[in-house]
């Protein structure tokens, strides 16, 4: 997404992203049995999770990436990890073990170091970018839950969220952008499809690690992101995004928390 917006803008990105997502989740229907799947509420939650996430996370996190850079976004999004938890405790009465919240706490720990120094103080008046960004990710997580609770198909659960998501994009876009043109340009649109293939790819796997886990459990193990953030960061933006010694040290300790909370049975 980064180097795709380096000629176009965050909501092209978002729009490309979340169309490709849709698409993949629409062919993926030809492998549904769909004897075995009856009208049900539950649809709802899927449907609204995709508005949560991807739609509006995604658009929260393409933006701060806009305006952070790769690095410090991951580094606050992965509060998701917390936010995730916290509402499933209220939502769907999950009491996850005390050692995936001591998990969680050396995650947040793990943040709170990324963030802190003069290279993050300039970019504090847009931290509440992906903060939102990772409520809505958390939010989604127990509305895909809620989901499966009456109804297990992995694709026509991603189906109902990819639709709901393509369908409010282009409204949610416009008021985000201000009425922004679109730029779409061939390099650009590369980079915007490749990400797109990444995301359904994760989306896929989350639905499968959420249809059998807590999301107190798969919560804090999506914030592991960080690590692979910086490894690729490294590698495909170089001289462009620079990788502190402070960041680097809030990501072993967020892979840290990650290990603690996996680890459990």
């Amino acid at each position: 997404m980064r180097r795709g917006m380096e000629g176009s803008n965050p909501h092209t990105g978002s729009l490309v992203v979340l169309l490709f997502n849709f698409v993949v989740f629409f062919i993926a229907l030809a492998w549904v049995d769909f004897s075995r799947i009856s009208f049900s509420w539950h649809w709802a939650a899927f449907a609204g999770a995709g508005i949560s996430s991807p739609a509006l996370s995604l658009l929260f996190m393409y933006r701060s990436i806009h305006q952070m850079g790769v690095a410090p976004t991951n580094a606050i999004v992965i509060t998701h990890a917390f936010f995730g938890p916290f509402m499933a405790f209220f939502i769907l009465g999950e009491r996850p073990h005390p050692a995936i919240w001591l998990g969680i706490a050396i995650v947040v720990c793990g943040v709170w170091l990324l963030m802190r120094g003069a290279d993050m103080r300039k970019h504090l008046r847009y931290i509440w970018i992906p903060v939102m960004s990772a409520i809505c990710f958390g939010l989604a997580h127990n509305l895909r839950k809620i989901g499966f609770e009456g109804m297990d198909s992995l694709l026509f659960g991603g189906f109902l969220q990819g639709a709901s998501a393509a369908a409010v994009a282009p409204i949610i876009l416009k008021i985000a952008s201000r009425g922004q043109a679109y730029a779409f340009n061939p390099r650009s649109m590369r980079y915007f499809l490749l990400s797109g293939l990444a995301m359904s790819t994760a989306m896929l796997t989350l639905l499968y690690a959420l249809r059998g886990g807590q999301v107190s459990l798969v919560g804090p193990i999506l914030a592991a992101a960080p690590l692979f953030a910086l490894v690729l960061t490294y590698l495909m933006l170089g001289s462009q995004e620079k990788i502190t010694s402070r960041i680097l040290g809030g990501a072993c300790l967020i892979v840290s928390g990650v290990v603690l909370v996996a680890s459990l049975k």
